[in-house]
């Protein structure tokens, strides 16, 4: 990972933290504490689920690279601000996958199969850090700061993983959709149940 990719990935992490953490003008005074307890779940439930794309692109011999879309973050503090953080909007980039190009100068397309399980890795991973959260905050002692910050992972991670399982173009259930509706069902679904349940 280069110095730009790395830049871009931070300034993204910070940006959705602010749009978290943003509750109106009226609660500025919660907004320094908010924006840590946001920054530190937020860097994790981001930069791993778009981590966890990058790494299966690659297993499957793709060029991967995360790329950061500046409208989609000023659309997001925008939003943020004009409905007091009320509705987020969570598009910062996204991993920018191309096949690889040989010695030749031939590429081996990427299969609507791969192309829905590198989009499926994301929320998987997002699903994934949010029972990792559950689990500590009912198996753990963890009070204060501690309990904040894992109630939030939690919260933010199966959103993210929600927002990003919407069949819509660029989102990844867009992928998994054309895929296999069967699939993306069946996680759409499971995401609904653990959202309502935990």
């Amino acid at each position: 990972m280069d110095r730009q990719e790395m830049k871009h990935l931070a300034i993204s992490a910070v940006a959705l933290a602010f749009v978290f953490a943003y509750q109106g003008i009226g609660k500025l005074s919660v907004l320094p504490t908010m924006f840590v307890i946001s920054l530190l779940s937020i860097s994790i439930a981001f930069i791993f689920h778009e981590l966890t794309h990058r790494t299966i692109a690659k297993h499957y011999g793709c060029y991967a690279r995360f790329q950061m879309w500046s409208f989609g973050l000023k659309l997001a503090l925008l939003f943020a601000i004009l409905t007091n953080g009320n509705f987020v909007f969570a598009a910062p980039g996204a991993v920018v996958i191309y096949p690889r190009i040989d010695l030749w100068g031939s590429t081996r397309p990427i299969t609507k199969k791969e192309s829905a399980i590198i989009s499926l890795g994301g929320p998987g991973m997002n699903i994934l850090l949010a029972v990792i959260s559950f689990a500590l905050l009912h198996f753990a002692t963890v009070t204060g700061i501690v309990q904040t910050i894992l109630v939030y992972s939690m919260r933010i991670n199966l959103w993210l993983a929600l927002f990003n399982m919407i069949p819509i173009p660029p989102l990844d259930g867009s992928k998994v959709f054309w895929w296999s509706r069967k699939v993306w069902a069946a996680v759409f679904v499971l995401l609904l149940a653990l959202f309502v349940v935990l």
